[in-house]
């Protein structure tokens, strides 16, 4: 049976026309509605928040979700580093966030300023656990800020949870004082820092109540 070139045609086109006639009512007409809400990446941020900031609302069409809006009102919460927002069909609005990493503070007015693992400060509320303080030449975004939370994420852990403050003198003048008083002196924030921090993890193993590692092969002592 021979099948004319005008009747496969015709097919194909009634199949198209029923394909748009379908997306125009899935579009205009909520069939696929936005029924959950999937939050990834939060640790300080309550999901619920997350899903306000977006400004979807359940029972929305999730064809129309503007997800580049969306993803920017969640941006716009103060813990948020950054947003990305997707449709999981046939329900669900997945929000992926990636929350600023509070590594130091510095104190204003008797209130705390976190600074992020770029040297910029993002929001002023309580210090997590292993943030430091940072004293003297603090400005946002500065160098010498930076210089101070990349010494700050070398130390490990443990010494971390020991460190009282960070003094900023200078570009080449980074001091850390720990809990029980004792000064590290640093120097500037450079490629040896990896090796600064394996000396200050010794340093706090030993007699002394000021230390200087900037060299840290040549490790030196006062007090």
């Amino acid at each position: 049976m021979r099948v004319s070139a005008k009747l496969i045609a015709g097919v194909i086109a009634a199949i198209v026309a029923v394909a748009v006639i379908a997306a125009a009512v899935m579009w205009t007409v909520p069939v696929l509605k936005v029924r959950n809400f999937h939050v990834e990446g939060v640790h300080q941020l309550d999901p619920a928040q997350v899903e306000e900031a977006s400004g979807v609302p359940k029972g929305e069409n999730l064809l129309r979700v503007n997800a580049r809006e969306a993803a920017s009102g969640v941006a716009g919460l103060d813990w948020v580093d950054s947003a990305t927002v997707s449709r999981d069909f046939p329900s669900t609005l997945t929000i992926n966030v990636a929350e600023h990493k509070a590594v130091a503070f510095v104190k204003r007015d008797n209130k705390p300023y976190l600074i992020d693992d770029k040297g910029e400060e993002f929001t002023s509320a309580e210090p997590p656990a292993g943030a430091v303080e940072v004293t003297g030449s603090v400005d946002s975004g500065s160098p010498q800020t930076q210089d101070a939370v990349r010494a700050i994420a070398a130390l490990s852990d443990d010494v971390r949870n020991q460190v009282a403050k960070l003094e900023v003198a200078g570009e080449y003048s980074l001091t850390f004082t720990t809990k029980d008083d004792r000064r590290v002196f640093w120097g500037a924030s450079d490629s040896n820092d990896e090796d600064k921090a394996h000396a200050f993890a010794t340093v706090l193993k030993m007699e002394g109540r000021e230390w200087n590692i900037s060299n840290p092969e040549l490790v030196t002592t006062r007090g």
